[in-house]
């Protein structure tokens, strides 16, 4: 198995997370994307990572790759068996993707300081969504989005927040405090082997988003 990822990118950081949670062995290979290989270009025909190759066969999308694994390496499942459970883990998987990432990289991009308390305020009321609808309805008493066990929805949303730092130091946008168990689980998620395994600190996103913070 080989699985093609960028240390910046957060959809390939979702990917490394889940093998590392499943403790499936990979060649990990750290593609530059401004310099990409034509080996990388073979197997991602988007030119984006992550791309996986797994017994011949490539796969892309993270989402994908991680659903893929969860089915092919079910030993340690990282959805819940019952149906309807998992169809909701789905709609929180999909709400991050369609919803809450632009919304929250429009908060860092953004060049009109007109704008920053509207925009950062949009993205406040995401989170509070999540706390009250996710969090609110699924926990229960557990540290993750679906309760006791990690889960594919904990491994989708977890990359942005360790993200959070430069969008503290930028913009001024922290979790807001009417959202106590998305900052319980940010902790707790910070604290897995997998995600400290992987792990970038605070001034290396500081550093590599002051582009688009410009």
């Amino acid at each position: 198995m080989e699985l093609f990822t960028a240390r910046v990118c957060p959809y390939a950081h979702r990917t490394r997370l889940a093998l590392l949670e499943k403790g499936v062995a990979f060649e990990h290979i750290e593609e530059d994307l401004k310099n990409k290989s034509a080996r990388f270009l073979e197997v991602s025909p988007y030119g984006k990572v992550p791309a996986l190759v797994h017994n011949g066969q490539t796969l892309y999308e993270s989402l994908i790759i991680n659903e893929y694994l969860d089915e092919t390496f079910p030993e340690t499942p990282l959805m819940p068996s019952d149906p309807v459970l998992r169809a909701k883990a789905r709609i929180w998987i999909h709400y991050c993707d369609a919803y809450f990432v632009s919304d929250f990289y429009a908060v860092i991009q953004n060049k009109d300081r007109s704008k920053d308390s509207e925009l950062k305020e949009k993205l406040a009321d995401r989170l509070r969504k999540a706390e009250r609808e996710g969090f609110g309805e699924l926990s229960g008493d557990g540290p993750y989005w679906l309760g006791a066990d990690v889960s594919l929805v904990d491994l989708a949303w977890y990359p942005f927040f360790e993200r959070l730092p430069a969008w503290t130091h930028y913009r001024g946008f922290e979790i807001p405090d009417d959202c106590p168990k998305i900052a319980a689980w940010a902790e707790a998620m910070a604290g897995r082997a997998s995600a400290r395994d992987v792990a970038n600190d605070a001034a290396y996103y500081i550093e590599g988003y002051a582009r688009y913070a410009a």
